[in-house]
């Protein structure tokens, strides 16, 4: 990493030991390293993993406000863009923590565009998703030799996710949250091979949910991911 350029870094999802060495090592050089928290208390998973890797004094915690005001998160985008470009023209070494893989519905993309509107350079350093460490941790292949699966945003439709699920052998959907209720009723209605919710995966508190057997509360849309597969064509 060098001066004006500055490192998106995937954390994985949860469990300190699934960062990449390459990640650590990003962290061990930075002198800041930004961690966003979008809760106001100071807690965060991101910075709960980046504490096993570097000192406290490296850490820069920024708030997102969780409200979902587009306005709002754009001015926070803009202002930390610009604090990171002050620190980056002063020759300091900076790098942005973010769970999951970095190009995957992470609040870097939307850094990125304010940072490269600021001339500075950016980078990124992969990190293990989320649904690829739930696949894993259940033994569930996405997909085997002509098959093939897909990664979305948990829709509003489920006439859209019942045509998803006629193209691909899995689809992935991440952010379901408040549509939790919804998919399982499209599940209890839909002829599936498998439907799984992990909650909080490789965290310590990680909760596994068979949606074909299983009815989940409400609150375990927070943080899930989930993983639904329909059954083999016949030939």
């Amino acid at each position: 990493m060098t001066s004006k350029m500055i490192c998106g870094i995937g954390l994985g999802p949860g469990d300190p030991e699934l960062v990449t060495i390459k990640a650590v090592r990003a962290m061990e050089r930075a002198e800041v390293v930004v961690v966003p928290q979008s809760d106001v208390t100071g807690r965060s998973i991101a910075a709960d993993i980046v504490a096993h890797y570097v000192p406290a004094e490296k850490i820069h915690m920024y708030h997102f406000p969780m409200t979902g005001n587009k306005v709002d998160l754009d001015s926070r985008y803009s202002a930390l863009a610009a604090d990171m470009a002050v620190w980056a023209n002063d020759g300091k070494r900076i790098c942005y923590v973010t769970i999951g893989d970095t190009p995957v519905y992470s609040t870097f993309n939307y850094l990125r565009e304010k940072l490269l509107e600021r001339g500075i350079v950016t980078e990124m350093v992969p990190g293990i998703s989320a649904f690829s460490a739930a696949a894993n941790a259940q033994s569930l292949p996405l997909c085997e030799k002509d098959g093939s699966f897909c990664v979305i945003e948990m829709p509003e439709s489920m006439a859209e996710l019942s045509s998803l699920l006629e193209r691909f052998t899995s689809v992935v959907l991440m952010k379901v949250h408040k549509r939790l209720p919804a998919l399982c009723e499209f599940v209890r209605q839909a002829d599936l091979a498998q439907a799984w919710l992990f909650q909080r995966v490789t965290l310590a508190d990680e909760q596994v949910y068979d949606l074909l057997t299983q009815l989940p509360p409400e609150s375990a849309g927070y943080l899930s991911t989930a993983i639904v597969q329909g059954k083999p064509k016949e030939s």
